[in-house]
């Protein structure tokens, strides 16, 4: 099988060049022959210069086109939308890595022009996308018409596929949910009491559910009546000074400031801008992960994320083998990994207390989910996953037949 894999590639330093490069060896390791025909190529900026390019090359030959669909990608996009508008060629499949849309930005003017003047206020920016988010739509679904099959790499569950599906107009039965593989850091174990858990966070992550964190942690100790909690937090991540980001976009050194989280003295630990080479030892000394936070793989300007984002760190965590407490959004995706661990209700502190009570008193299943995190990693490992994407195209192939109509 020969599959041309429309997607930006190492050395470009983001994180989907990154995922592309894994996901290539994946196929490969399979026996699926990857052509990467956009590498080299100028951005292409219109669907007029993307039926050009699509007409100056013989697709004869390729049996799958796969797209890693995400914010920014505008080359990748007008490709395949030049590429579904062809008479007769191969299957066409996606990732979808910003759901429920594909690309889930504005690319008709004026409001593409609009949402990315990096110069304009935020708000002004999303209030452009909102507006265009009728078109959006409108074009996401005429592409996902033409699609044989969707990958999704985040684990939605059953009700975040169907709202997929419905975003997109598809047949459930034709998307896949395929999560990433894991990162190759071994497993190790749980580290000596008291209990160490460890908060991520960034430039460009909200402010609201860190202190949401920190009035759960004092109701905590407020609790323990005068007792000492057998506990300690680490809030981790860069700061604004290592990004280049503006200050108003560091929520951990707005954080530093707050009086609650002086006065839990020693609870809190910091460790500010880790190096990434770090950061299996940092998770690794701690009996947790929590991620408060929505996770945003995406920026609004369409920058990727780094090692330190919430998707990273808790493939991370899992990988070696540590569970996760995650907020629970009502609404959107929420795209936690529920392999292992717990949820409390984003926003609502009174939630997450006993949680962390539980988490003090119940040292066994503290165990008994770090073990099945390290189950999951494990059924993630390179091999497993090649034969899982391998199955994939094997079925697009042989039931498409460019049967996708409009």
């Amino acid at each position: 099988m020969r599959l041309a894999l429309l997607s930006p590639l190492p050395p470009d330093p983001s994180a989907l060049a990154h995922h592309a490069a894994q996901f290539r060896r994946a196929l490969n390791l399979g026996g699926i022959d990857v052509l990467t025909p956009l590498v080299g190529q100028r951005p292409l900026d219109n669907l007029r210069a993307a039926r050009a390019w699509v007409a100056e090359r013989d697709w004869r030959g390729v049996d799958v086109v796969h797209a890693e669909l995400a914010p920014g990608q505008h080359t990748v996009y007008w490709v395949m939308q030049a590429l579904a508008s062809l008479p007769s060629g191969p299957a066409l499949t996606a990732t979808v890595h910003a759901p429920p849309g594909l690309l889930a930005q504005p690319l008709v003017a004026p409001l593409a022009g609009l949402y990315h003047a990096s110069w304009l206020p935020d708000w002004m920016r999303q209030a452009g996308a909102g507006l265009a988010a009728p078109i959006t739509r409108y074009n996401d679904r005429r592409l996902a018409r033409r699609l044989s099959g969707v990958l999704c790499a985040h684990e939605l569950g059953d009700a975040g596929v169907a709202q997929l599906a419905r975003r997109l107009g598809l047949p459930r039965e034709r998307i896949a949910v395929l999560p990433l593989g894991r990162h190759d850091a071994p497993a190790r174990p749980l580290p000596p009491l008291p209990h160490k858990w460890l908060c991520m966070s960034g430039p460009g992550q909200a402010l609201r559910p860190l202190q949401d964190l920190v009035t759960a942690l004092t109701a905590l100790q407020d609790r323990a009546e005068g007792e000492r909690p057998d506990w300690q937090l680490t809030f981790a991540g860069p700061t604004a000074a290592s990004c280049f980001q503006a200050p108003r976009h560091d929520p951990l050194s707005r954080l530093q400031a707050d009086p609650r989280v002086r006065a839990l003295g020693d609870r809190i630990a910091w460790q500010l801008d880790p190096d990434p080479q770090d950061l299996p030892a940092l998770v690794a000394a701690h009996h947790m992960l929590i991620q408060p936070d929505r996770d945003q793989p995406w920026g609004l300007d369409g920058t990727e994320p780094g090692p330190t984002s919430p998707q990273a760190v808790r493939e991370l965590a899992l990988s070696i083998g540590r569970p996760l407490l995650v907020a629970h959004h009502k609404r959107g995706f929420d795209l936690s990994d529920q392999a292992s661990g717990a949820t409390y209700t984003a926003g609502q502190t009174a939630t997450l207390v006993p949680v962390l009570q539980n988490l003090l008193s119940e040292l066994d299943g503290l165990r008994a989910w770090g073990q099945q995190a390290q189950q999951c990693a494990s059924a993630r490992a390179a091999a497993q996953m090649s034969a899982r994407y391998v199955g994939f195209f094997q079925q697009v192939v042989a039931s498409s037949g460019r049967r996708a109509t409009k």
